[in-house]
């Protein structure tokens, strides 16, 4: 297989992971950390965003999926994948473990519960890369181009949220590493373009 032909399938794969979401009606969601040995609970809600850390359950009438982050395209990037992410994250006796959120308990996913993902979207970002140089500047490996899934979007009857691989610097939303393995759930548009998404179509 030609790599060009390769990255094609990945991106397929990818999209239909994706706008397989579509229809269902979400039930549940739980983020997911490295276990934490501190007395106090975990930390993941800050308002308009969450820290979701490792990644996304989402426990939906057609199943269970799974959005993380990881390295498929190249980078750290958004990934959705079918099945518990209990399952893919392969959890040991000191975690991961379930950080949150608890229906019910006024978080912001109470308005998008028990109802249908009517859309789904992909940021894609490209990156360029290299040329690879040895130390005496002799080229080893051509300059290229990946396109990385930086974030992935769902639009319910109650509105949009989108799920992005960065790193941000609790508890202010000054920095944030776009394209990091950990998971930000977002809630507002405004937020988005705060993180260095651009007042693009992706945010309406």
């Amino acid at each position: 297989m030609e790599p060009t032909d390769e990255v094609d399938e990945l991106r397929g794969r990818f999209e239909a992971s994706l706008s397989g979401l579509r229809g269902r009606r979400l039930l549940a969601v739980d983020y997911w950390d490295v276990h934490n040995f501190s007395s106090e609970p975990a930390r993941w809600d800050y308002g308009d965003w969450h820290h979701a850390v490792m990644g996304v359950g989402l426990s939906t009438d057609a199943g269970p999926a799974t959005i993380t982050w990881t390295d498929t395209f190249y980078s750290y990037g958004v990934e959705v994948l079918g099945g518990r992410i209990e399952d893919t994250l392969l959890l040991g006796a000191e975690g991961p473990e379930r950080i949150g959120p608890d229906a019910g308990s006024g978080s912001l996913w109470d308005r998008y519960l028990r109802t249908p993902i009517r859309r789904t979207a992909t940021h894609w970002e490209r990156l360029e890369l290299g040329p690879g140089r040895r130390a005496d500047g002799t080229v080893v490996e051509p300059a290229r181009a990946v396109d990385v899934p930086m974030a992935v979007r769902l639009d319910f009857a109650a509105g949009a949220v989108w799920f992005v691989a960065a790193i941000p610097e609790p508890p202010q939303l000054r920095r944030v590493f776009v394209g990091g393995d950990e998971i930000m759930v977002v809630f507002s548009p405004e937020t988005m373009r705060d993180m260095g998404f651009g007042d693009t179509p992706f945010l309406h």
